[in-house]
């Protein structure tokens, strides 16, 4: 499951919530607030083999949760956030609680911002920009929340821009080569320094952006747009990128993700999207579709549903140790729930 995708799509909405519970706020607008959400739900695999719980059952649980207090004095304002979320997906399924995010922040002028501590990459705003998707299409493994990072972003007109860097973020073990330990990490940052960054134009009805990170153990180059036609909406991206996790060997992954979404009502979309993978790791390219439907049953309850068909479960490795793909299904449902 992409836990990161996850975190980083519910924190964008609760980012722009107006149900925040204030705690405080005095005369001239300093205040601190208490906001949260939680998504229950998961994923149903057509093959119980190729579930982490094998034939025990069809269903992997991917629920989370997220608590925080944010705050603003004049200028300068601030956030605290801890995540309950799955630390792996094997068969004991751990759960843990971390710090997502504490940073301080400051705002330069309107429009531009400065912020430093333990918050999200400038990439990690727009990198699923152009997924019409809620989980199950084609996404980039960018760096995420990251320690220790200094993060600036700006408005000029319609252009937006942001760049960030991050001094270091492993936290987990490593092994005897110096190389991150899978599930070791009590966070999700990435081994090493990344910087990475954004430049987009913002139109009424058009967006375009481009993305990019460089790191330690990663390489992503990313073109993403949007176009609003009416009622209906037509998006998609493309990106190249490059990991070296596997004890210091690159792996590239070259997709595609294109899609659409169409209002039928004010509050129920219906969206489908076509997807692409040719990555290293793997014998042969991959393709998939993905169709579902989302209802915004009120400003801060979602409730999506979505199918993926295709080459989406994973197969045996092949002569050449290479990872396979087989044909099935992937079903996820999921409430979100945030204030």
């Amino acid at each position: 499951m992409k836990k990161t995708i996850i975190a980083v799509a519910l924190t964008s909405l609760i980012t722009g919530a107006a149900q925040a519970a204030t705690v405080y706020k005095a005369d001239n607008g300093d205040n601190v607030k208490v906001y949260g959400g939680a998504e229950v739900g998961g994923t149903f695999v057509s093959d119980t083999d190729k579930t982490p719980f094998g034939p025990d059952t069809t269903f992997v649980d991917d629920s989370f949760a997220t608590i925080g207090l944010k705050g603003q004095t004049g200028d300068f304002y601030a956030k605290f956030e801890l995540d309950g979320e799955r630390q792996d997906w094997t068969k004991d399924n751990n759960m843990r609680i971390i710090i997502d995010k504490a940073y301080v922040g400051y705002n330069v002028t309107k429009g531009h911002s400065i912020e430093f501590g333990r918050t999200d990459t400038a990439y990690d705003h727009v990198d699923a920009f152009g997924d019409v998707t809620n989980e199950l299409g084609l996404g980039i493994s960018e760096a995420g929340d990251q320690d220790s990072t200094i993060k600036y972003r700006g408005k000029f007109g319609n252009v937006k821009v942001g760049i960030s860097h991050s001094v270091e973020g492993w936290d987990g073990d490593t092994d005897d080569a110096g190389h991150p330990v899978k599930y070791s990490y009590e966070t999700d940052s990435l081994f090493g320094q990344v910087t990475n960054g954004y430049i987009g134009y913002y139109g009424e009805t058009f967006t375009v952006i481009a993305g990019a990170e460089e790191g330690d153990e990663t390489s992503i180059y990313s073109l993403h747009g949007e176009v609003e036609l009416g009622k209906i909406t037509l998006a998609g991206l493309v990106f190249d990128e490059t990991k070296n996790f596997d004890k210091g060997s690159d792996t590239n992954e070259v997709g595609v993700n294109l899609g659409g979404k169409y209002a039928m009502t004010e509050k129920l979309n219906l969206l489908a999207n076509v997807n692409y993978s040719d990555s290293d790791a793997f014998a042969d390219e991959a393709y998939f579709g993905v169709v579902g439907a989302e209802y915004r049953y009120a400003s801060n309850v979602k409730l999506a549903a979505e199918v993926a068909f295709g080459d989406v479960l994973k197969g045996a490795k092949d002569a050449n140790k290479k990872k396979t793909t087989e044909s099935g299904a992937l079903a996820y449902l999921m409430a979100y729930y945030w204030f």
